[in-house]
């Protein structure tokens, strides 16, 4: 069985239930199709006192993507190699209408912004959180945000699924409907269900070229949609104790195992308790993409979050450039048990051997 790579669904079918405890969690909720139409809804919605938002270095250019298209000058604060930002590169920032911040895997690596979010309501600035990699995490949320976005689709077999809610604000508007990218998704993730029973090559080319086809649709067009209704039934029908046990299992299992793999070095030493990891996280040595490639080669797909956006330049930052360039997130979810992660760890195990893969150029 491979690991990694986009999630599949085995049943189109999904009963309707009451909404989630885990959505209610973060304040008055509007599903979308995606955290990119989730961060286009929030833009109508707001009105900051400067037309300016402040973001993380090491982010994902799908986020910037709905800010430049609704005109927002973009700026950029760096991040530490332990991820967490980096305050005083914040505060270099003047004029900042919007400032959005996240913790990344599952930790919570923004917790050491008290002081700058209040530094920013202080001068009207709107506060905004992304949950995607820490939706599942129960710690503590600053009170002083005003909005959550979130790609919910990363962490389930889902067709489509994004989330802006806001603990002090109601969210306006009725949302249309757009039945492409849901439908082309669902396709996808169904026939990748038959893949992984049937090992049919061919399907695999047939989803993957669908999954491709709907990040293209995403791209063209960000306007905010609501979620599809089987979507919307298969997440509030999810059993989140469950998802969250199994992440925390395997993640622990891939921490003992990797460790003395003296080519790995984990991000985080440590999972508090109140953290759901969303991968297991590393920083490569040396020949980070002959490793990666070299897993795929063993069907295990370790994706790289994420390729630096255009927009990023290293040069401007002391510590991004390392990140981008070193990190890569092991799958650890909810569709592996021990075994699968024992193959993992076999795998780069085997990989120590290889002298000139793991030394690098001299």
């Amino acid at each position: 069985m491979e690991i990694g790579s986009e999630f599949w669904l085995d049943d189109p079918s999904a009963e309707q239930k009451m909404e989630a405890q885990w959505i209610r969690k973060f304040g008055n909720t509007v599903l979308t199709t995606s955290g990119r139409g989730a961060i286009s809804l929030l833009l109508q919605e707001v009105n900051p006192r400067f037309k300016s938002v402040l973001l993380p270095a090491y982010i994902c250019d799908s986020l910037i993507l709905p800010f430049r298209k609704n005109g927002y000058q973009c700026s950029f604060y760096d991040i530490n190699k332990d991820l967490s930002p980096i305050t005083e590169t914040i505060r270099e920032n003047r004029e900042v209408g919007i400032f959005l911040h996240m913790g990344y895997f599952g930790f919570s690596t923004n917790n050491n912004l008290m002081e700058v979010i209040r530094e920013f309501k202080r001068n009207s600035a709107i506060i905004i959180e992304d949950v995607t990699q820490t939706l599942f995490s129960d710690f503590k949320r600053y009170e002083e945000n005003d909005y959550y976005v979130a790609s919910v689709r990363k962490w389930m077999g889902l067709p489509s699924g994004g989330l802006l809610a806001s603990p002090v604000w109601e969210i306006k508007g009725t949302l249309p409907e757009d039945k492409s990218f849901a439908s082309i998704r669902k396709e996808a993730l169904l026939l990748k269900a038959e893949y992984i029973h049937k090992k049919d090559e061919l399907l695999k080319k047939q989803y993957l070229n669908l999954f491709s086809h709907g990040e293209r649709i995403l791209s063209e067009e960000p306007y905010p949609y609501r979620i599809d209704s089987l979507s919307n039934n298969i997440m509030n029908g999810t059993d989140v104790n469950k998802l969250v046990e199994i992440r925390k299992n395997n993640y622990q299992i891939l921490k003992k195992g990797l460790n003395g793999i003296e080519f790995i070095e984990p991000v985080f030493q440590n999972v508090p308790g109140n953290t759901c990891p969303m991968f297991y996280p590393v920083y490569l040595n040396n020949n980070r993409d002959q490793i990666r490639e070299k897993l795929s080669s063993r069907k295990i797909y370790c994706p790289i979050h994420w390729s630096r956006p255009k927009q990023i330049s290293v040069n401007s930052f002391k510590n991004i450039g390392n990140v981008y360039n070193r990190i890569l997130s092991i799958p650890c979810d909810q569709r592996y048990d021990w075994r699968d992660m024992d193959r993992v760890i076999s795998v780069l195990g085997e990989l120590e051997n290889d002298r000139s893969l793991i030394k690098g150029s001299e």
